[in-house]
């Protein structure tokens, strides 16, 4: 080892040898007590419990990262020398660990932290940053994990397949020899390049890091970005089970892994923009911390906080998205700076919330549709034979088709229920609003103030002939969304008058679920409605994904849509291909 080096690190060991009797590895263990209560409204809860994070972490997204845990309310401190990591992670309730610039002083920080983190029994997100990059990072990442026990482990695809080859190997050697990397003669590059090859060996499983993938991927391992080339399930498994840590892959799709809770899910990306400023995965790594900091706090294993997580901040990038395009104000540094703002608004209202928006595809629930769900009869209580035929194509549940929905890229929610009692209004309101909240998309109820109100929905909608917008808006007050039905602009003027936040439009082509929809609006009709009202307006009546090109430039938001959405075979993908071209048609 190079003497300036050594003497740095003798002096490193002199600083921290008071700390040097904390123990080595200590593992959270769950209480008996902890629920799956996957859909708490962890927003609100770490807002209240204000929990400090103590993130340690690289010098290019380090602002970025602690706005996002402030956004939040959380509080975050950034110290990151070794003199006093260890008594700042000692006060704090989670402790976040980062490695895009590394050093010498960086990972003893990082040990010391973690061992602090350790004994105090707080949660520790590991973000392995270019972990594949060189062979210091890869020796003194491997060295930190004998070290500490993480709790969640969070990268891009390609930084956790090197993180797998690395515990897998042994590729280290003696850790001094790395840090006298930079001066190993030219000659010998050759060694080196062998020693990476060995680290991208791909799993047998692996469908996509095969063959000539392996030479693109080995010229990838220089950087932190993703190559692209996948992970193989059964190698992160391994991982998970080995570190005893939930392992996050961001990317376009989100994947989350606990071999503990046998726990393997996908869930669906942000936004592309994502991946067109530095520091987006940095920042859900420091809001996992936050996320596994009040989770603690209130009981909520570590893997529901950890989905919360994923699902609130994903939600929140897909808002973003179509905040910038309705703004029309598209730029990497305004959707930045919006994806922020939306963190910040989490814990809040829905009408504090809403905007535009979030009407873009209007999902209206039509159970009909759902087979073992008073199966195959529609609401005038005729069997629909065409569906029965079909049973095993169709969803099992209108929980199951909202998700599907939501999943392909539905921007809020109508729970539409004809001649049923208020209780049982309530106990499906209840249920579907769950979903709802799992993925941050407001639910309106149709027609029906009192059951807006009993299950704390994002509001209601009323038609013509239902309860007024006045006087929704005097049961419900201020926090509560309202829509109204308008069907010229004189009704359309009074709605808005009386207080109403979004008019629904039509009927745009007919309907084929509302008998007494009134002719065709023409797309005149819509440009006089939206040219002389400021509330947003959403289409409605017969539009599908053939027919809502023709709405556009009438000045709508969005498209509310009932048959087009869940008569589909496939309502996830059917709401995709809608919600693309609703954002491109109205955004």
């Amino acid at each position: 080892m190079d003497e300036a080096v050594l003497n740095v690190v003798c002096k490193l060991k002199k600083r921290t040898s008071i700390v040097q009797s904390f123990p080595s590895i200590l593992r959270y263990e769950e209480s008996s007590t902890y629920s799956a209560s996957r859909d708490m409204n962890m927003k609100s809860l770490i807002r209240k419990h204000n929990p400090q994070i103590h993130i340690i972490t690289n010098n290019i997204t380090a602002e970025i990262s602690v706005n996002a845990v402030l956004a939040l309310g959380a509080a975050a401190i950034g110290a990151d020398s070794p003199l006093e990591v260890a008594e700042i992670t000692s006060s704090s309730d989670a402790l976040v660990l980062n490695t895009g610039t590394p050093s010498i002083d960086r990972y003893e920080a990082f040990r010391l932290a973690g061992i602090s983190a350790n004994t105090k029994n707080i949660p520790i997100v590991l973000d392995p940053v270019g972990v594949g990059a060189s062979t210091f990072r890869k020796a003194n990442i491997k060295d930190l994990l004998s070290k500490i026990h993480v709790t969640c482990i969070r990268g891009n695809a390609s930084e956790i397949m090197n993180l797998c080859s690395v515990i897998d190997n042994d590729t280290s050697s003696k850790l001094d020899e790395v840090y006298d990397i930079a001066a190993v003669p030219s000659n010998e590059s050759d060694d080196i390049s062998s020693t990476l090859k060995s680290y991208l060996k791909p799993s047998r499983s692996s469908q996509r890091c095969s063959g000539a993938d392996l030479q693109s991927m080995m010229h990838s391992v220089s950087g932190v970005e993703d190559a692209g080339l996948g992970f193989s399930k059964d190698a992160v498994i391994s991982l998970s089970k080995k570190l005893d840590a939930i392992i996050v892959i961001s990317g376009e799709t989100v994947t989350v892994v606990s071999a503990r809770d046998d726990f393997y899910k996908e869930y669906p990306g942000g936004s592309i923009f994502q991946k067109q400023f530095t520091g987006a995965g940095c920042m859900m790594s420091a809001l996992l911390g936050a996320y596994l900091a009040t989770g603690r706090k209130e009981n909520i294993t570590d893997i529901d906080s950890v989905e919360s997580c994923i699902r609130d901040y994903e939600s929140c990038a897909r808002k973003a998205e179509r905040r910038v395009y309705g703004s029309r104000n598209i730029g990497t540094m305004n959707y930045r700076n919006t994806l922020i703002d939306e963190l910040s608004l989490l814990d809040k209202t829905w009408r504090y919330r809403f905007d535009k928006s979030d009407l873009n595809l209007y999902a209206i629930t039509d159970r009909s549709w759902i087979l073992n769900d008073n199966d195959a009869y529609g609401e005038d209580n005729s069997c629909n034979s065409n569906k029965a035929s079909k049973e095993s194509l169709y969803c099992k549940s209108l929980e199951e088709a909202v998700e599907k929905a939501i999943l392909g890229g539905a921007t809020i929610i109508q729970l539409r229920e004809k001649n049923i009692s208020d209780d049982e209004y309530i106990k499906r309101a209840e249920s579907i609003k769950s979903v709802c909240d799992r993925y941050n998309i407001p639910l309106i109820i149709n027609d029906n103030v009192n059951v807006a109100l009993k299950v704390k929905a994002a509001g209601v909608h009323v038609g013509q002939g239902d309860t007024s917008v006045s006087k929704a808006r005097s049961i419900l007050g201020k926090d509560y969304i309202i829509g109204a039905t308008a069907h010229n602009l004189e009704e359309a003027k009074i709605a808005q008058t009386c207080g109403a936040d979004y008019l629904g439009v039509g009927a745009a082509f007919g309907s084929s679920t509302k008998k007494d929809a009134k002719p065709l609006t023409s797309l005149e009709t819509y440009k006089e409605i939206t040219s002389n009202i400021s509330i947003p307006i959403v289409a409605i009546g017969g539009i599908n994904d053939s027919n809502m090109d023709l709405l556009t430039g009438s000045g709508i938001a969005g498209v509310a849509i009932i048959s087009g959405i869940f008569s589909a075979l496939d309502i996830e993908k059917q709401a995709n291909i809608l919600s693309r071209k609703a954002k491109e048609d109205f955004l």
